[in-house]
């Protein structure tokens, strides 16, 4: 993860997008392993930006994350990564997250 010396609003996703089902859905299947500290691995397509990003989902935040990526450029902020922090906050899962992408693979931990 990274250690920026703030960490930046990244908005949730408007739109369902491909990757929203498949995270929301390992979430709601994988929910007491999450709540418990282990880690929540989802299987995607191959490709994508690879990232490994603290995220804080605040329940009183309906617009946005919080996140130590790096980057001058929200819209360039990983799909997959943004689509598994919304999955978290649709879900109801708030709190502390490290959520790692690498060429298809999506591993969500509460952190």
């Amino acid at each position: 993860m990274n250690t920026p010396d703030a960490l930046q609003s990244i908005p949730y996703n408007v739109l369902d997008g491909e990757f929203l089902a498949p995270c929301e859905e390992a979430i709601t299947q994988g929910r007491d392993d999450l709540d418990n500290g282990l880690t929540l691995s989802i299987q995607l397509a191959p490709g994508g930006y690879n990232g490994h990003v603290l995220t804080v989902i605040k329940a009183d935040d309906t617009a946005s994350f919080v996140t130590d990526w790096v980057g001058n450029d929200t819209t360039r902020f990983p799909a997959r990564i943004k689509a598994a922090a919304t999955a978290l906050f649709n879900l109801s899962c708030f709190g502390r997250f490290g959520i790692r992408h690498n060429d298809g693979v999506l591993e969500i931990k509460r952190v």
